[in-house]
This record gives C-alpha cells, sequence and structure tokens, in this order.
C-alpha cells in the first residue's frame, strides 16, 4: 500500500516557478538529485543542479558533478568511431569481420554480413545474451572484470565462455529488424580498438574528449574526481530509502559507462548543433558525416534510428536515454533551432517499480520542462 500513498506528487499542479516545477518532477520520481543543462547558439543558457550528489555527505549536485550516464554513453562512442571513418578507415558498409581477430555471424545467417552501419543503427541481428547482465559490477568492482576484447570473444565465438547461438542473435537477418543492441555497442568499441591499435578509451580521449576540450570526462571511475562524482541511488519503495550502490561498470563498457558532468557534455553536444564544429569553432565531424549521423537508416527496421541518435521526424528532435542501476539519464537536441537539452541523475534504473517511476519523472520533466525551458531560453 505504501507504494500508493504518494500519487499526490504526481497530481499537484505545476508550479509557475521553473526551478520549483523540476524539484516537484524529481521528488515524485524519488530522484536524489539531477544536473540538467540547456545549450542555444553554442552558449550555455540554462545550467542547474538539483538534489543531492552524494545524500550521506550531505553534497549537492551542480553543472560541474559528474555522472554515470548510462547508454548516452553510445552517442560518444559511435562519434569516436566516426571520426576514424572522417579519416577514411573503414566505410559505414563492410564487413566487421573483415576488422576482427574473430568472426561475428548470426548462426542463422552465417553468409549474410554484419556492418558497422548495422551496428551503428541497431539493426546488426545482435542480442543482449543471457551473459551480459552478468559483467555488472556493482557492489564488486568500481570498474570492468574482464577485458572487452576477452568477453567479445568469448561471446561471439562458438564454444566461447558467454557464446550462445539461440540468444545472443535475433531470429531476423542482420539489417532488416531493429533490435537495441548494448553488446552490439561494446563491438563497436572494440572496433575502434582495432582500427587504431590504441585502447578504446585513449582513441576517445584523443579524438573526441580533447579537441571538444571535455576535461572532466572518462570511462574508468579510476580516473574520475570522486569529489565531484554523483553516487548512484536504489530507491526502496517500502522503506522509503535511498540506497546507495557505489561505483560499478559492466564488461561493454562503451555501451554504458561514461562518466561526465552537463557542462563537459554540453561540449560534446555543440557539433551537433553547430554544424559538426567545436565551441571554439574548428572542424570536428565533416558535415557530410553529421548529416549521415542524423538520417533514417533502415525505416523499413520499425524503428527511426539514425548512427546512434534516435529521431523524432516529426519535431526535427534527436535524443538518446540511458537508464542502470541509480542512473536515469536522457539528451535531446534541435539542430534547427540550435539547442541542446541534457538531464542527468543518480537515481532510478533498477528495472523494478522504482524504475517505472523514475522514468515517468523523466518523461514528464521532458514533456512539461523541456517546452518552458525552450520557450523562455531558446529565442
Amino acid at each position: 500500500m505504501a507504494i500508493y500513498l504518494d500519487l499526490h506528487l504526481y497530481l499537484r499542479p505545476t508550479s509557475p516557478d521553473l526551478n520549483t516545477a523540476i524539484r516537484e518532477q524529481l521528488e515524485a520520481g524519488r530522484l536524489p538529485g539531477a544536473a540538467i543543462a540547456m545549450l542555444k547558439n553554442n552558449q550555455m543558457v540554462f545550467a542547474h543542479g538539483y538534489g543531492y550528489a552524494n545524500i550521506a555527505e550531505q553534497r549537492p549536485v551542480t553543472p560541474d558533478t559528474i555522472f554515470q550516464i548510462a547508454s548516452v554513453s553510445k552517442l560518444v562512442t559511435a562519434t569516436t568511431l566516426m571520426r576514424l571513418y572522417d579519416q577514411g578507415k573503414f566505410q559505414l558498409d563492410d564487413d566487421i569481420n573483415a576488422y576482427l581477430p574473430f568472426s561475428v555471424r548470426n548462426p542463422r545467417f552465417p553468409e549474410v554480413s554484419i556492418t558497422f552501419r548495422m551496428l551503428l543503427a541497431h539493426t546488426s541481428s545482435i542480442s543482449d545474451g543471457p551473459s551480459y547482465d552478468g559483467t555488472y559490477t556493482v557492489g564488486v568492482s568500481e570498474d570492468p572484470l574482464i577485458a572487452l576484447s576477452d568477453y567479445l570473444a568469448g561471446y561471439f565465438t562458438p564454444n566461447g565462455a558467454s557464446y550462445n547461438a539461440e540468444k545472443n542473435f535475433t531470429e531476423k537477418q542482420p539489417g532488416t529488424t531493429f533490435e537495441y543492441s548494448n553488446v552490439g555497442f561494446g563491438l563497436v568499441g572494440y572496433l575502434v580498438e582495432r582500427i587504431s591499435g590504441e585502447t578504446f578509451d585513449q582513441v576517445c580521449q584523443r579524438e573526441v574528449f580533447e579537441p571538444l576540450g571535455m576535461t572532466s570526462s572518462h570511462w574508468f571511475h579510476r580516473d574520475v574526481d570522486k569529489t565531484r562524482w554523483a553516487m548512484p541511488y536504489g530507491y526502496d519503495m517500502f522503506r522509503r530509502t535511498f540506497t546507495p550502490l557505489g561505483a560499478y561498470s559492466f564488461a561493454t563498457y562503451p555501451d554504458g559507462a561514461l562518466k561526465t558532468s552537463v557542462n563537459d557534455f554540453s561540449r560534446f553536444l555543440t557539433p551537433f548543433i553547430n554544424d559538426g564544429k567545436t565551441p571554439e569553432g574548428q572542424p570536428f565531424l565533416k558535415p557530410e558525416t553529421l548529416t549521415e549521423m542524423l538520417k533514417v537508416q533502415y525505416p523499413e527496421s520499425g524503428e527511426t534510428v539514425g548512427l546512434a541518435w534516435h529521431i523524432d521526424e516529426t519535431k526535427d528532435i534527436y535524443h538518446h536515454s540511458g537508464g542502470d542501476p541509480g542512473i536515469t539519464t536522457i539528451v535531446a537536441i534541435q539542430p534547427e533551432k540550435h539547442i541542446a537539452l541534457i538531464t542527468f541523475t543518480n537515481g532510478g534504473g533498477m528495472g523494478d517499480l522504482g524504475d517505472l517511476r523514475s522514468g515517468f519523472a523523466i518523461s514528464q520533466l521532458v514533456k512539461t520542462i523541456y517546452p518552458r525551458l525552450i520557450n523562455e531560453f531558446g529565442n
């Protein structure tokens, strides 16, 4: 019964004061902390922190608080790969097996190539098999316990440690049907390694973080300033208490383990609303590459997805959300209006009623708060 006692939080009128309205949505979603930012014409026009990055320390969230951002990380992973694409290191429709030390094939369609384009648009037919959740290190380790290369070799090689011919792949032919794949984006990160000859985090540092001036973004907890880090929290619906989950990661870390702040991530989004240029106006992505990333790749697949970006064609909105234990995030851009919006939180994402609650709160925030931000700061 305790689950229903907070329904009044959703039914109350929205406050006319913007910051109060945001706090009300976070309270309703039982999200302990959040950072929200908006870019317009390469300028940060709104950036605020709400609640706590660490409840025990009573440390408040600020725009410089570092959150693990779950699947929003995929945008950075895809962009790192596309920087190599701009250098002519591969073609989007290449068979990825030409770049790998092991073969990746759907055993139901062994003659059909899986391409870079398919991976980036989630039409590769690669599923998140039974072993995927087992690589999460919640309560065990801050960073992955198995190397990306080792996990993927075991996942795709028959008789490998994590190989499952039935469940690691869909029943659909590669390139035909949308199936969101975290393992597929782990493979994107590994392809970056194979093409460059360096570790994924090293390439990302050189190709993305350094040219964009992202000084507070890291893939591993060992590199993070813990005095600025937001603790992920679960929420006990019955006891009405927050539970700190600690720092954690997973084997396919390029699919969702980036740690960054809204101030830093705003620099990453700038090229997508600034014709491919950095905040300082330097070339970062070729215009034609940017156009390709924001174009629906497989309209027949059942989902309007570009290269990593999800697309609402009717509203000229491109977006990506993320959810992991103690993490709920979302970003959205409107390139034609040169607008970007970011929300990082350190709650929700637990795959239970608390997850539904936090997800609903974020959706309400997008529906009610984002339009107010655009109306107030977007002109």
